[in-house]
Formats: C-alpha cells, sequence, structure tokens
C-alpha cells in the first residue's frame, strides 16, 4: 500500500508535475478556503438576472467578507500549527494538495459560473490571470495557477442576461475594446473536471474567452444525449448577442471522454442555422471514440461492483457528499486506484511519481505513509464515487461511440479538427484511433506526443501555443501572414532543449567516438580545437566530405555552437528532408515547437529542428544570401552510402557551382576533413551486391532506389543509386577526427571568370583530401584510436577522454590558396 495508493492518487492529479512543485502550505489552504467558501455560502446567493450589475457586486462583496474572515481564520490556524506541520509528511500534504485542487475545479477556478438547468452541469468562464509571471508562478501553474485565486458569481441557465454577462467578460480581458478573442469551450473526461487540464487553463485564458465544463457527481446523472443537449445550448445563448457584427469563432477543446462530446457536439452545431456562431475547430486530445476497442466495458462492472461490500452509509452521507468518517479506503477505491496508477502514467511520469513515493518513505514514518496512502486511495471514491463510475462508462460511452463512430457522420464532418495523441497512451489506442481520425475526417491533422500517456496536457505540451501552430489557426495569424519560410524564418531552439538534445542524442554518440577537433590558420599552422575557424560578418561555407551514413553530424553541428557559436545548417538529402523513409504520410501531420523526445527514431526531424534544409540550388543560394552559415557535402550520397574499398574517397562533382554562388555573396569556404566513421562498421554487402541479390530482393532495391529524387537538381533520379550498404557497426566505433582546413576567401573572385572558379574549387577538394590523408597518417601516433576498450576504460578511469596525438604529428596544410 505505501507505493500503490501514491500512485493512485498521483495518476488521478497528473503528479509528474505536481509534486516537484508544491508551493507553501498556506497558500493549498488558502485556496481551499476559497473554494469551501463559494460552495457552502454562495448556494444562497445565485445571482438571479439581477437589474444592473449592482446585485454582482453586492454578491462579490458579500463573498469577499466572508472569504477574508476564513482567511484570517486559516492563518491564525496556520501560525498556531506551524511546528505540527513539520511532523506532517510529504505524502500527507500532498494529499491535502489534491483535495483542494479537486475542490476548485468543482467549485471554484473562474470568474463566473453557470449552472445549466436540470442536468448537473456547469460552464465556468475563467479569467485571464492577473498573477505574476515569476519563475517561481510559472513552475506551480500546472496545478498552483491563477485560476484557482478566482471566485465566481453564480449564474442560472434559466434566468441569466447574457448581455451584462458580456460585460463583465469584456472588462476582464486584457485587450478590452478591440475584437473579441474566440471563444474556447473545454469539455473534460469521465472525471468531469478536467483534473488534467489544469496546467493549460492560464494560458489559454489569456489568449482565449476560456469557458470549462463540469459534470456534477451526483446520484442522478445526465444521459449522453442530454450532454450533447447542453453543450450546444450554451454555445446557442452565450453566442446570442444582438449587438455582434460577425459571427463568433467558437473552438471546442475535448479530453478523453470529452473528445468523443466534442465529436458529438459538432455534429450536432453543424445541423444548427445560425448567424450568431461559426465553429472555428476542434480539437481532440487522446479522444474516446476508441473507446469500442477497448475491454472497459467488461472490466468497470467488476471494478464499481465492489461498491457492494460496504454499506452506502459507509460511504456517502444523507446529502450524498463523501463520507470522512471511515477510516479505511473502499476496496473499490484500491482496485480502481491500481488501475489508474497501471494505465494513466506514461513512463516519464512513473518514473517522476516513483522517485516522489522513494523520497518521501525516507522522511516519513510508516504511521505516517500508512496514512496518507489509505487517505490518497479515498480520492477516487470521492470525486468519482463507483455508482458515478458505472453510469459515465456504461451509458455515456456506448452511446457516444455509436453516434459519433458512424462513418458516414464523420466523413461529412468538414470541421478544422486537431487530434492530439499521447503515443504511449496505455488507457486507449490512441495512436491507432489518430490515424483512423485522420483518413475519415475531411480537414483533420494529427499531432503525435512522443512518451505521452493518457495524461498528455502536462509540462511538456503548450495547449496554447499548439492550438496557435494549428491549421485551425484560431487567431488568424496564418490567414494574415506570409508562408513559412524555412531559408529565413527558423530559428535555433530554447537553449533547453538545445541542451536536451546534446544530452540525450549527441553527448552518447561523443562519449563512443571521444572526438578530436582540429581547425587551421592563414598560414596553414594546425591548432586543437576550433578557434581558427573563422566567424566574421559575411556568410560562411563549410564543405567536407560526407562520412559513412552521416552519423558525425551531431558531433560537428554541436561543436561548431558550443565552442564558436556558429550555427551551421545543413543541406539535407530529399529523402532526409522530407521524411520519405518513414513511409507515405496518410495523415497529415503537425509537430509541436522544437519537439524532442527520447525515442524520436527519425534523425532527420532533429536536423530540421536544428535548421536543415532540403539541398537545392535555390536553398543553397538563399542561405548564403541571408548571410547564414552552410554545411555542405558535395559527395552527396555516393559517399554516405560508399561501397567496400571506398573509405574516405571523394566523389564530388566537376562543376564549380558552390564556389560560384559563395563568390557572389563575398561568402568564406571552410573545407572540412573527417575520418573515423568508416572504421567503425564493417560492411557486409554494399549497393552493388545487393542489387544483385536474388528473389526479386535485387529488383525491389532497384525500384526503391529509382524511385527516390536525387539531391542533385542537374540529374535524373534512376541516376543516383539510393541504397545504404548492409553493414554491421563494430562494437567500439573508431575515434572520429575532424580538421578544419585553410579558409577560401571569396571577397575578390569573379563569380563570372570560370578558370579562377576552378581553381578555387581545386583548392578546396585538394584540402579536403590532404586533410584525411594528414589525420589518417596522424592517428597512428593515437593509441587510442581504434582500440575502442582501451579508450573507454581510460574514460571511466579519469572521467574524461583520452589524449590524442601531439600536434606535431598533423602536417602543416601544404593547399595554395
Amino acid at each position: 500500500m505505501k507505493i500503490f495508493a501514491p500512485l493512485a492518487a498521483a495518476s488521478l492529479c497528473v503528479a509528474s508535475r505536481v509534486m516537484a512543485f508544491s508551493p507553501p502550505m498556506h497558500q493549498h489552504r488558502r485556496a481551499a478556503v476559497l473554494s469551501s467558501a463559494v460552495a457552502k455560502e454562495t448556494d444562497t446567493h445565485i445571482v438571479e438576472t439581477p437589474a444592473s450589475s449592482t446585485a454582482t457586486k453586492d454578491a462579490a462583496e458579500r463573498l469577499d467578507d466572508i472569504i477574508d474572515a476564513r482567511v484570517e481564520t486559516e492563518q491564525e490556524r496556520t501560525v498556531s500549527s506551524t511546528s505540527q506541520q513539520s511532523e506532517e509528511s510529504t505524502m500527507e500534504l500532498f494529499v491535502t494538495d489534491m483535495r483542494s485542487v479537486y475542490s476548485d475545479l468543482e467549485n471554484g477556478g473562474g470568474s463566473i459560473k453557470v449552472r445549466m438547468a436540470n442536468v448537473g452541469a456547469s460552464f465556468t468562464y475563467v479569467a485571464p490571470s492577473l498573477s505574476s509571471s515569476s519563475e517561481e508562478t510559472n513552475k506551480n501553474k500546472q496545478i498552483f495557477g491563477g485560476w484557482r485565486k478566482q471566485v465566481p458569481t453564480l449564474y442560472d441557465s434559466t434566468t441569466i442576461d447574457w448581455g451584462e454577462v458580456h460585460s463583465d467578460i469584456v472588462e476582464t480581458q486584457p485587450h478590452s475594446g478591440a475584437e473579441a478573442p474566440p471563444m474556447l469551450i473545454y469539455l473534460p473526461g469521465l472525471d468531469g473536471l478536467g483534473m488534467s487540464a489544469t496546467a493549460q487553463f492560464d494560458d489559454l485564458a489569456s489568449t482565449f474567452e476560456l469557458w470549462r465544463m463540469t459534470v456534477d457527481k451526483s446520484t442522478a446523472q445526465p444521459s449522453f444525449s442530454q450532454l450533447v443537449s447542453t453543450v450546444v445550448k450554451f454555445v446557442k445563448d452565450s453566442t446570442n448577442n444582438a449587438d455582434a457584427e460577425t459571427p463568433r469563432e467558437v473552438i471546442l477543446v475535448g479530453e478523453s471522454f470529452g473528445g468523443l462530446l466534442t465529436c458529438a457536439v459538432a455534429m450536432a452545431l453543424k445541423n444548427v442555422k445560425s448567424n450568431k456562431f461559426s465553429l472555428k475547430g476542434m480539437t481532440l486530445i487522446n479522444p474516446a471514440t476508441s473507446f469500442d476497442e477497448t475491454n472497459w466495458e467488461q472490466f468497470v462492472p467488476l471494478l464499481t461492483s465492489l461498491r457492494y461490500l460496504e454499506s452506502q452509509e459507509d460511504i456517502v452521507d444523507s446529502s450524498g457528499n463523501f463520507n470522512f468518517v471511515n477510516e479505511l479506503p473502499t476496496p473499490y477505491s484500491v482496485l480502481g486506484g491500481m488501475a489508474l496508477a497501471a494505465t494513466i502514467p506514461d513512463g516519464n511520469q512513473f518514473s517522476s511519481i516513483l522517485e516522489f513515493i522513494l523520497g518521501t518513505a525516507k522522511l516519513s514514518t510508516n504511521e505516517q505513509m500508512l496514512a496518507a496512502s489509505a487517505d490518497g486511495f479515498r480520492l477516487l471514491a470521492e470525486y468519482l464515487p463507483a455508482s458515478v463510475l458505472e453510469t459515465r462508462v456504461l451509458q455515456w460511452l456506448p452511446v457516444g461511440t455509436s453516434v459519433v463512430n458512424n462513418v458516414e457522420r464523420l466523413t461529412k464532418l468538414d470541421v478544422p479538427t486537431l487530434v492530439i495523441a499521447g503515443n504511449d497512451d496505455n488507457m486507449l489506442p490512441t495512436k491507432e484511433e489518430a490515424n483512423r481520425l485522420g483518413k475519415l475526417l475531411p480537414d483533420c491533422v494529427k499531432m503525435e506526443v512522443s512518451g505521452a500517456g493518457h495524461f498528455v496536457l502536462d509540462a511538456r505540451v503548450n495547449l496554447t501555443e499548439v492550438l496557435i501552430d494549428s491549421h485551425i489557426d484560431p487567431l488568424d495569424i496564418q490567414k494574415n501572414s506570409p508562408p513559412y519560410d524555412p531559408v529565413r524564418d527558423w530559428k535555433l531552439p530554447p537553449d533547453d532543449v538545445v541542451r536536451a538534445v546534446v544530452e540525450k542524442r549527441v553527448n552518447p554518440t561523443k562519449k563512443r567516438a571521444s572526438p578530436v577537433f582540429f581547425s587551421t590558420d592563414a598560414t596553414g599552422q594546425r591548432r586543437l580545437g576550433l578557434s581558427l575557424v573563422p566567424t566574421n560578418d559575411r556568410p560562411l561555407l563549410i564543405v567536407g566530405n560526407h562520412q559513412l551514413f552521416g552519423q558525425d553530424l551531431g558531433m560537428i553541428i554541436s561543436q561548431l555552437l558550443e565552442d564558436r557559436n556558429i550555427v551551421a545548417r545543413g543541406l539535407a538529402h530529399p529523402t532526409v528532408a522530407e521524411g520519405l523513409l518513414r513511409g507515405e504520410q496518410e495523415v497529415r501531420t503537425q509537430r509541436r515547437r522544437y519537439e524532442f523526445g527520447e525515442d524520436v527514431r527519425f534523425e532527420g526531424d532533429l536536423f530540421q529542428m536544428f535548421g536543415a534544409v532540403k539541398v537545392s540550388p535555390r536553398n543553397f543560394f538563399r542561405l548564403l544570401q541571408t548571410n547564414q552559415t552552410a554545411l555542405l557535402f558535395p559527395g552527396g550520397v555516393k559517399e554516405a552510402l560508399h561501397g567496400k574499398g571506398d573509405d574516405y574517397k571523394l566523389f564530388w562533382p566537376e562543376k564549380t557551382d558552390f564556389v560560384r554562388i559563395a563568390a557572389k555573396f563575398n561568402a568564406t569556404i571552410v573545407p572540412l576533413s573527417a575520418i573515423g566513421a568508416a572504421d567503425s562498421a564493417d560492411i557486409v554487402a554494399d549497393a552493388n551486391e545487393l542489387l544483385n541479390l536474388p528473389f526479386g530482393i535485387g529488383e525491389n532495391l532497384a525500384n526503391f532506389s529509382k524511385s527516390t529524387v536525387s539531391a542533385r537538381f542537374d540529374a535524373k533520379d534512376d541516376d543516383e543509386t539510393f541504397i545504404p550498404p548492409l553493414a554491421v557497426p563494430k562494437p567500439f566505433p573508431a575515434r572520429h577526427y575532424f580538421l578544419f582546413g585553410r579558409s577560401f576567401d571569396t571577397t575578390l573572385l569573379d563569380p563570372n571568370n570560370k578558370d579562377e572558379c576552378q581553381r578555387i574549387y581545386r583548392g578546396v577538394k585538394n584540402e579536403v583530401e590532404e586533410g584525411i590523408d594528414a589525420l589518417l597518417s596522424a592517428r597512428k601516433d593515437d593509441p587510442y584510436a581504434l582500440d575502442g576498450v582501451k579508450r573507454s576504460s581510460y574514460q571511466r578511469l579519469f572521467g574524461k577522454d583520452p589524449p590524442t596525438f601531439p600536434l606535431s604529428s598533423l602536417p602543416k596544410s601544404s593547399s595554395s590558396v
């Protein structure tokens, strides 16, 4: 129980980030006071169509008085119990925090709350947060954001004056007087509250007019059709503004069950003829439209039947509220919590939860851990009672899927749709469902979140940013802006993303290859490191030999960035740039800004993230035209996929195009020689041998190669053999060496002088070849060059890379410039 109960509680409230950033306890208790004040005191002060804003302000003032008094009392209790708090376990505080957040979701968490008649559902408007954007605030916003500090004025849907409500909303918007932002309606999962989206509320509210739906956990649950009608009615009523000159744009966002509900609501809204609103788009987050592909309909009745092992009085009191008198959690809570712990967290979240639990166990007594565990288990029965879960799973989901998963209805639902899918969702087959919906819905784009499970809206995803970047284009930014230009508009990812990529992808390779970098001055003298690589106010063109499989690109780009702050942009083969190796893209795909996960398998995505563009004369021209640094490998596929006996040979074309373009923009050309990759693998069969394989294998490879787009603009596709050799990596790679040779200044070079351009071209090529030969010769003096075991032992013993050959072993450059 010491492990599973905290896991269950953590799963219920997206604990992978919550536990790491818990603010002081008094902040939580203040939020709990606000929620309890609203829940207990405002039931008798529901606003009944006030004649003016006076009634609203009076109600708000009464609430303020109530809250201030309670907060003062709570603060006194906090001061008097400070010494006692030190005796509380971190787990006990954590569970208390979670209950407080749930209470805010139910009763507060917004400035206006509209209760829909006879269905137990409400819509709460979340005003833009006025809290500071300090680092502490940003860290805590996942569940302790500004939305929790808002105390709602309550309205009844049958008597509400929407005109006055709209006026109140306008006053809370920072862009008051400007065009109203789109209305975004968030529909929660089966919990009816939206705990998993709390990290997103503040950012969403700052950009949209955010309304979040909640469904009471009362015994009388609405039907699925009633929920659909309720959302449709809310959309129609809230947008029925006689003064509006244009239809109000509405965006629906649904998570899990809310995704299923969103589809049904969108279908219903498309049949509503109204000039008051337009459905701008919908976003489905791990949608439960795939429920009929799971076994939850068989498992949940078994789980919820456990409630019959306890008397009803032990679970709820006469008012229907959870009974805290019973100290032990119910069997339903225990097994349900375990089921959630097994299916909701993804690998990253589970690791964070487990780390928190193990850390807490060291600071808590057995009694404290057991008490906190029991309390953690009770969260499930408290906020999703067995009878409520049974009704929602057995009535909402089967009915919803039968309504939505009608192929004819789906193919006619021409609403811009974004499906956000966690690739590691263990609760629903979301990855497959995203592809299914992408093929059926007329205007659907999917976005897969690598490594994410069912609770995908944690700190890894900024939903506001994703929506703005999507084809839904909620703010009409894309509509009013020129298309994205990968050459001019690309930006280096943020520092934290760069560090993550280098740490997870580049450093492991560097550790195994122990790369050594050299540079050369104008006189041909060599130096260890990259200090002699030129940096000036002119464009830079780095031209080198392509190593086997291009596996050294990460080391080159990261080292230039780290040592010289040079952002080198690669010119990638069309197959890499366009991702053809991943297969045909049947479903349109959106990627997050600077997305990076440890399970990102396709390196082309990382190349593009770090500025690689498809190799073409136009892209090459424009990189130098815009004063950037280009990384070019003229040998292309022939060098990267070379055959047996072709180690470190250059296969450059005779044309001098790159020199002429460099001269046109006064670029500096820096030759780059690299060795090590060809010595790190044994080629079993090269392209020529593979093409001669029997049983149609060679023929299929030839057809594949012919269908691949050539990297050279003046060559036919079938002129280039794009067949990777069959190679077996060695247990330890050879040491990699990189030599940046003597640079070539093209300032005085006339791009129309063919003879001079040819001379510089030969000079660059000779410098690269000479550098390769020099490195191959010099590494004979490096005892760690080809002995990976010895090199690894040195690293473990001294914690750093071993020394290399003396600089005197590397001859001076003899190429003429």
